[in-house]
């Protein structure tokens, strides 16, 4: 079977917090309509980092030193998209925490972050570098980090799934089984035509997970997509858009 990428997205369960966090980092986060500033409701918001800003990601245990360079790679894939910077230090002092000794592969989504213990994680990065999907995997975890959405779970994507057999392969496999609720909210659950975020559904970006046919009803499939697609990078160039150069 072409399972599914093990990947698990992270939203605050608060939704008040959640929104005054993504609005105190970036006010553009409240969103704004003519007449000036309206607040959005709590679902339908962006959770961005301000634009510009440096990232501080931090390795909370201290992992070797081929397999944190290795995640620097990865992460680093999007930097030419964004108008972010990313400063890679070891402990747990960071706006990113990354731990890596675990079999999850997980994240919170954007600034949710900022919300997370500081003792904790706010991304686990149990996949190993001789996993031959390890970059893919690193890249996808940065990109929710970055405030990216699955992309399988776009308004448009209409996937035909067979949601017992999807429960079912999820439920019962041996390496962290997923709970029917856990599946809705990573698979099923599309996410709202805001959120959405200036792009049409993508099925070769790499924020959507590979859909094995025996999961679909009738003719329906998705390979792991391994490169950052184009609309992955207008999507991000949209979201974090380079200061335009002041002429003398």
């Amino acid at each position: 079977m072409n399972q599914l990428q093990d990947c698990r997205l992270v939203q605050w369960p608060d939704d008040q917090a959640a929104f005054d966090t993504a609005v105190n980092e970036n006010p553009a986060n409240a969103g704004s309509g003519a007449g000036g500033r309206r607040k959005r409701s709590l679902i339908d918001y962006p959770k961005l980092w301000a634009n510009g800003r440096t990232l501080k990601i931090a390795f909370i245990d201290s992992p070797d030193p081929d397999r944190k360079q290795k995640i620097i790679a990865a992460a680093s894939r999007w930097l030419p998209y964004i108008n972010l910077k990313f400063d890679f230090v070891d402990g747990v002092q960071g706006d990113i925490r990354i731990a890596t000794k675990n079999n999850d592969n997980s994240s919170m989504l954007g600034t949710d972050a900022l919300l997370v213990h500081p003792d904790w994680p706010t991304m686990n990065l149990g996949v190993t570098p001789d996993h031959p999907d390890f970059e893919v995997i690193v890249t996808h975890e940065f990109g929710h980090a970055l405030g990216a959405m699955h992309e399988h779970q776009h308004p448009q994507a209409n996937i035909p799934w067979d949601k017992p057999k999807v429960y079912a392969f999820y439920q019962n496999r041996e390496m962290n089984p997923l709970t029917r609720e856990q599946v809705d909210q990573n698979l099923f659950k599309p996410f709202s035509a805001p959120q959405a975020i200036h792009t049409d559904y993508d099925r070769r970006s790499i924020m959507h997970h590979p859909v094995s046919n025996e999961l679909t009803l009738g003719d329906w499939e998705n390979p792991i997509n391994r490169k950052i697609s184009k609309k992955d990078k207008r999507m991000m160039r949209r979201l974090y858009p380079k200061q335009p150069r002041r002429t003398p």
